[in-house]
C-alpha cells in the first residue's frame, strides 16, 4: 500500500515528508504441524500506515483510500482468490495425489 501512497500523492497534492506501513496476520500453527485445528491462513490482515505530512487530514484520507483500493495486497486478502501449485522433480511435473488436501 505504502507505493501506492507514494504513486497517488502528486494526483492528490500530497506532499509526503515520510511514510511508513506496516502489515501484520494472525494465522495458527495447529494444521502446519498436523495438530487438527483451523488450516493455516491468514485469520486476519491488517495494514497500518503512518504518514507524515503537511496536507489535511481530509486529504491524506482521500489518498490513504485510494491507495488501499489500489493495492492488490489488501484486495487480495478480501475475497477468496483460487490457487493452483504445480511442482516439478528434476524438471519433469511432478504428479500429486488428488487425494491429498493441499490448502
Amino acid at each position: 500500500m505504502l507505493t501506492q501512497v507514494a504513486k497517488f500523492s502528486p494526483l492528490y497534492g500530497v506532499e509526503i515528508r515520510a511514510a511508513e506501513a506496516d502489515v501484520r496476520a494472525s494465522f495458527s500453527l495447529a494444521d502446519k504441524y498436523d495438530l487438527g485445528g483451523p488450516p493455516g491462513a491468514f485469520q486476519q490482515v491488517s495494514f497500518q500506515l503512518r504518514v507524515d505530512s503537511p496536507a489535511s487530514p481530509s486529504r491524506v484520507a482521500e489518498l490513504c483510500r485510494h491507495a488501499e483500493r489500489a493495492c492488490h495486497a489488501s484486495q487480495t486478502f478480501k475475497v477468496e482468490v483460487p490457487t493452483t501449485l504445480e511442482v516439478s522433480l528434476n524438471g519433469a511435473l511432478l504428479e500429486l495425489d488428488p487425494g491429498e488436501d493441499l490448502q
